[in-house]
């Protein structure tokens, strides 16, 4: 069936009204992201393997090795590592653990994906905001049942292992989604205004039936 001109160049005009507004939103969704990752390149520190192996952004690596704000860290079962942040802190991370490691302001924030997260403190004080906000002094060990957000005090040392690995769930709408929604509806417009020109080209080219 095919639709009358003024309703295709309705469509038309729709299709490139919600491209635009995607584009727009694209564009600031690419400068918060910028203005973050602006705040968060505070800091980098620098990898040593104790034992066993690990992972960084899912990547093999080895003692030396440079962590950035936002790595993730992930060792194996017989795993432990520790990355020096230098004036920022040191965090140990222990065997089949996961760890986010941010560094914003000149301090380390971690993030556990776990069913259980045991942090111990050794120099300094950890300030947890989730699962619950507590803080933990040097010298002590808490254990907690889930993920953990947690910030390190200037120059703290502490050690944090997982049992268990909490798997993700959500879907994140980020810059690269938006974008490819935006291509969408650029194709979509595309197609119309060719469905358009073509019920143009149509309508043109027919010929009445003469009579004899």
């Amino acid at each position: 069936m095919k639709l009358p001109k003024g309703h295709l160049r309705a469509l038309l005009s729709l299709m490139l009204v919600m491209t635009i507004t995607t584009l727009f939103t694209l564009r600031s969704y690419a400068a918060i992201d910028t203005k973050s990752e602006a705040l968060a390149q505070d800091c980098t520190g620098t990898l040593t393997v104790k034992s066993g192996s690990v992972t960084v952004n899912g990547n093999a690596s080895q003692t030396g090795a440079t962590i950035m704000t936002g790595s993730v860290v992930a060792t194996s079962g017989n795993g432990d590592v520790v990355i020096d942040m230098g004036a920022a802190g040191r965090v140990e991370v222990k065997g089949s653990t996961t760890v986010t490691i941010t560094c914003v302001g000149g301090a380390i924030q971690i993030r556990t994906n776990c069913s259980k997260t045991e942090i111990d403190v050794k120099v300094g004080t950890v300030s947890v905001t989730t699962p619950n906000t507590e803080t933990i002094e040097t010298g002590k060990e808490k254990d907690f049942g889930g993920p953990v957000d947690a910030t390190l005090s200037a120059g703290a040392s502490i050690e944090v292992e997982c049992e268990g690995r909490k798997a993700a769930g959500g879907l994140f709408v980020g810059p690269g989604l938006l974008g490819l929604l935006a291509l969408i509806g650029v194709g979509a417009a595309v197609a119309t205004g060719i469905a358009i020109g073509e019920g143009d080209t149509g309508g043109a080219g027919e010929v009445s039936p003469s009579n004899p």
